[in-house]
């Protein structure tokens, strides 16, 4: 996990299915590389209240967290038991390398020591249950 994949809001990229799949990998938002359109547009980073600068975080600015930000803590925490603004106060209180250290060994898979994805109900590496995902399987009716 490097500084450059922690966006803005937050979310950090190395556990997005987008950034992990082995076809068409998103190098994460603020970094150079293939992106994924919701990356590349984010909304986040383009924010007007940034005045341009891409690398600076939500926590910045005098409306965090604003409306746009709550929104998206609303479907990560409810979805993935991840929590935007909680990682960008912590990100303000401990710092950007302690965030990263405390996160990369939360989100390593204890099976195969490599990331768990965030959109994933197992690891894609070696199956094993992804013990932070909460999202609800949709159950398939026949007729």
């Amino acid at each position: 996990m490097k500084s450059l994949h922690i966006a803005p809001c937050g979310i950090i990229c190395t556990i997005c299915y987008g950034f992990q799949r082995n076809k068409n990998t998103c190098a994460g938002c603020l970094a150079d590389g293939n992106k994924a359109y919701r990356c590349e547009m984010c909304s986040f980073k383009m924010c007007p209240e940034k005045k341009g600068n891409i690398h600076s975080f939500c926590f910045d600015c005098e409306k965090f967290p604003c409306r746009r930000l709550k929104n998206l803590e609303k479907r990560y925490a409810t979805n993935y038991s991840e929590s935007p603004i909680q990682n960008l106060i912590l990100i303000r209180e401990i710092g950007l390398e302690a965030f990263i250290k405390q996160e990369t060994i939360k989100w390593q898979c204890p099976v195969c020591e490599q990331l768990l994805c965030v959109h994933r109900n197992k690891c894609l590496h070696c199956g094993n249950e992804n013990i932070f995902y909460k999202r609800k399987q949709k159950k398939i009716t026949t007729c």
